[in-house]
This record gives C-alpha cells, structure tokens and sequence, in this order.
C-alpha cells in the first residue's frame, strides 16, 4: 500500500497542502496506467547497475540542426577555399536539397577563440558560455546517416530512424525511476512543434507511466490535472480516499493485479502533482538577480532562459530527465538561407540562458550531479545552399556535455579539414547513448526490456557502441 501523506519526507510534505485532483485527469491516468506492471509505485527510485555520476540529465536539444563550422568547430580551410568545389574524393553524399560535388564552400563570418584555462574553441556568437568553456566537453566527431529531420529526430532521440521506439528519457525512468514522490521522472519544456512530432520523446514501447509529460509554463502546467473551481482541495481528498479504498478492495479481489497496483498509485501522483508541478514552475520564488542571470530580464533570452530556469527547479525537485527544445514552431537552427544571421538570433536566444544555468547548477552543488547535453539531429554543410545557406549534414557534427561525470575543458575528435566528415574518434549515436546511460550508472547492454520476441533495448540488439571514456572523470 501506498505510503499517507504524513509518512511522506518533511521537504516534500510542505508542498501537497491544499492540493487536490481534478476529474479531467482521467484520461491523462489512463495513459499513465494502461500498460505499467509494476506493483506499488512503479517510478520509484531502482538501484543502478553501477555506481552513477549523475543522477539527472537535462538535454538542451537545438532542434534544427546547428552549423558545426560555426560554433564548436574552426575550418581556416573554409576561409582559404571559398567560393571553391569540394575535392572529387568526398563523393556525392546524400544531402537533403544540394549536391555536395557541385556545391561551394562557405566560409564562416564567425570568429573562433580559445576559451577558458583549457582552451576549448568556440565561436563569437557564445559570449557567455564562453565564460564556462572550461565546464564543457566538445565531442566534434558524432556522426550518423539521417539526412531528413524527422527520422533524424528519431536517431538521436531513441537509437533507430523509425518512428514509435522508446526514447533516451523513457529508457532513462524506466531504469532508474524518479526521485521525486510529486513530480514526474521525465519532464519536456518546448518552445513549438517539433518535425518528428511527438513520438520524438514518446516512451515507445516501454510502460506509459515512463512516457514523457510535457510540461507548459503558460497556464496550466500539467494538462488535464486542474481542479474544478467547484471543488475544494479537501473535499478532492476525500473523493480520492474513497475511491482508492474501492480500488484496494477490488485490488484484492483481482489477486493483487499488477495494472490495477500500477492505476492506485498513478490516482496519488496525480494528486500530489497538482500541487507541486505550479510550485515547481513558479520562478517568482527566485531572486532577481537568477532572473538575470538566466536572461529573464531581457526579451531575447527570457523565453529559453525560463525553460532553463525551470529545469534547474526540477532537477533540484528530484526529476530525473529533463528535455528543453529550442526552435521549435519555426526554422530554428535550420538554416538552409541566412545560416550566419539565424546563428546569431539563436545565439541571443540561447547563450545566456545555458550559460546562466551551467553556473547556477555549479553554485548550487548541482553540476556535479547533472548531466548536462547540447546538440542537434545534425550538423550543416561546409557548403552552401543558394547564396548563404547551410543544408543538413548528418556526417560530422558536434555535441557537447558538461557536469554529471564528464571532464571538462575537453575536446574530442575531429572532422576533416573542412567540416563535413567526421575523421578521428567517431562517435555515433549509439555511443552518446551509451555514455549518458553509463553516466546514470547503467550499463547500455544491462537496460532491457523484453518485446516482440527480444530483449530490446536503447542501443539496439545488433551493432556496437561504447562509452566514451576519454571525456569522463
């Protein structure tokens, strides 16, 4: 049986007054329940499989595609050859509205610098992140062979380019459970629609109480958990009591059925979320000078500074995995015209806000326990599209990651001499996959889940991958 809500732990207590369920949260639990088949509280905290660095991952995905050669990646080469044909050796890769034999090489109107103690290079477009570039480990080798958004969007979310498999978030809650008696294990904040839909963070095949729940920072932060106004928090209370007392009772009489455990405790989240999901994205609880610090005070930065503001409340609440998307509901980082221009815009957006929260985690004494990702479904071309243009290049891109385990201050791997193909310590999806998993202290081929016929998981049955010791701790 579940636990009451005076045997809950005094930090989380203070947050359940006066809460209460309300009854358009039906179809949300019947989502959160319908497949789960664990018995009591199926996202309570599992034992890892080895000792974590990390207990929590907050994903900064620039959905898109940001140019590589324009922000972690210098090619004086670019500058030399402009205007110029690829060499006959790179082929006529698979490009989404170019030919890469045909096409010309673009400079970029950025300028490189070394950053912080270690030298970590990055370009004029991350004034702040700079300030921390001692913090990150720049990976410039990832690589995959996805040249249209969608299915790429499915790659480096859940490991294969087809849509409906379980995400790295799912697969991250399923393995661990959560933290937290109040919130979900698996939050997403986002900025519009993304090209993938939402099956790009969906939980697949694995039990829907792992499925991710999107969380608005305008209204309502949980859809279909409001309280009617008509009914007050303790008479919401009683219904519940009242009926958890006829799901016990059935409970018993279905022979402890697994699903029916899985709905009771689904019914107490609900009802402890209603409370504390508007307590956790309430950011007037914070100081102005974290506003700032976010760029809540500046219109540019305030609407990704407020998602970042609000994943750092999170994780500090005990959600697990946490995914912001920034460029969604227009080009984003898609810059197939104006790549240098959309750059900057987004850097304006951008910069701050994850700058700000790389700090606030590390002042806190969050970092270390946070995992902390940044990347694209894939890179732009060397090349130009039209006059000023980068089209999708999924065959050298950069990702970076900071916190959580990871050594900072490193880069590692390399594409060619003009950015295109990754070269030197290739990484692949499945091995960013592997690192964060091996971070949370879960062996990649130790996470499965038994469906149709296999024991599946993240990092697919077939191929081979690996953690990327060379930029952990």
């Amino acid at each position: 049986m579940l636990p009451s809500m005076e045997s809950l732990p005094i930090t989380r207590r203070d947050l359940l007054a006066n809460s209460g369920m309300g009854l358009g949260a039906l179809a949300l639990l019947d989502l959160m329940t319908r497949e789960a088949n664990a018995a009591g509280n199926p996202l309570a905290p599992r034992p890892a499989h080895h000792a974590p660095r990390a207990t929590a991952v907050i994903s900064l995905f620039m959905h898109g595609g940001p140019s590589q050669v324009d922000t972690f990646d210098p090619k004086p080469a670019l500058a030399r050859f402009a205007g110029q044909s690829l060499p006959p050796s790179f082929g006529n890769l698979n490009l989404e509205f170019t030919k890469a034999s045909e096409a010309k090489l673009l400079a970029s109107q950025r300028k490189f610098r070394k950053c912080g103690e270690s030298g970590v290079e990055m370009s004029d477009m991350f004034e702040q992140l700079s300030r921390v570039a001692d913090e990150l480990a720049v990976i410039r080798s990832c690589h995959h062979s996805e040249f249209n958004h969608a299915p790429a969007l499915y790659l480096t979310h859940s490991g294969t380019g087809m849509m409906g498999r379980p995400s790295l978030g799912a697969w991250a809650t399923y393995g661990l459970g959560s933290e937290s008696d109040n919130l979900p294990g698996y939050v997403v904040l986002r900025d519009g629609p993304l090209k993938g839909g939402p099956l790009t963070y969906g939980g697949g095949f694995l039990p829907a109480v792992y499925s991710a729940t999107e969380l608005r920072s305008v209204g309502t932060p949980i859809l279909y958990l409001d309280r009617p106004a008509s009914i007050r928090g303790d008479d919401q209370r009683r219904i519940l009591d009242f009926s958890q007392r006829l799901n016990e009772r059935n409970l018993k009489e279905q022979n402890q059925d697994d699903t029916l455990s899985a709905r009771i405790a689904a019914y107490e989240l609900a009802f402890r979320m209603q409370s504390a999901a508007p307590e956790a994205v309430d950011l007037t609880q914070e100081t102005a000078q974290t506003h700032s610090l976010y760029g809540l005070d500046d219109d540019v930065a305030r609407p990704f500074g407020t998602h970042c503001l609000t994943a750092r409340r999170l994780v500090e609440r005990g959600v697990r995995f946490v995914q912001l998307y920034h460029g969604g509901g227009g080009d984003g980082w898609d810059s197939h015209g104006e790549n240098d221009a959309k750059h900057l815009r987004n850097g304006l957006q951008t910069d701050k806000p994850i700058a700000g929260l790389i700090r606030d985690l590390k002042a806190r004494g969050l970092l270390d326990s946070t995992l902390v990702v940044w990347g694209g479904e894939f890179g732009r071309t060397p090349t130009s599209e039209g006059s000023a243009g980068r089209d999708h290049n999924p065959y050298g891109y950069s990702v970076w990651m900071a916190g959580g385990g990871v050594q900072g201050g490193t880069t590692f791997g390399s594409t060619d001499e003009f950015g295109f193909r990754a070269d030197e310590n290739r990484v692949q999806v499945r091995d960013l996959h592997a690192t964060i998993l091996h971070l949370l202290g879960l062996g990649h081929d130790k996470l499965t889940y038994y469906f149709q016929g296999l024991d599946q998981r993240l990092t697919q049955v077939d191929g081979e991958c690996r953690v990327i010791d060379e930029i952990l701790q």
